[in-house]
């Protein structure tokens, strides 16, 4: 083989380890309550805000709450940004982070709200069959 051929397989098997490597570190596994307190990595967690728990702390621009998973685990969670959005009218939530001490500390957060359009459809069927 010549030689331009083998340095351009070489730097090919090189792009295609390095972009593997980073796909496998971009890769955040959804974990329960129980794992993500026992991990050192970044994980998810899903579950439901507990009702009372959401503290908007405008001096500290953090938002604190407590989830509770299927399991009725609960986790305390601090996220150091003021949460957009109807965040205490959500459905479920997923934290992103990692656990310092017994607190989890999101970098990031997403929430599920109910659609303002959710039962519409109910209240619409409803009345046309009036």
């Amino acid at each position: 083989m010549k030689k331009a051929y083998l340095i351009a397989f070489g730097f090919i098997a090189l792009g295609l380890v390095m972009a593997g490597r980073a796909m496998i570190q971009t890769i955040v596994p959804y974990v329960s309550v129980a794992q993500a307190r026992q991990s050192s990595n970044k994980v998810q967690v899903k579950g439901q805000l507990v009702h009372g728990s959401l503290v908007m702390d405008h001096n500290r621009m953090e938002t604190r709450f407590i989830i509770e998973d299927s399991e009725g685990d609960r986790l305390p969670v601090i996220h150091p940004k003021l949460a957009q959005g109807n965040v205490e009218q959500a459905t479920e939530i997923v934290a992103i982070g990692r656990m310092q001490g017994a607190v989890f500390v999101a970098e990031r957060i997403l929430y599920k709200c109910p659609s303002k359009y959710q039962g519409k459809e109910m209240q619409e069927y409803q009345e046309s069959s009036q």
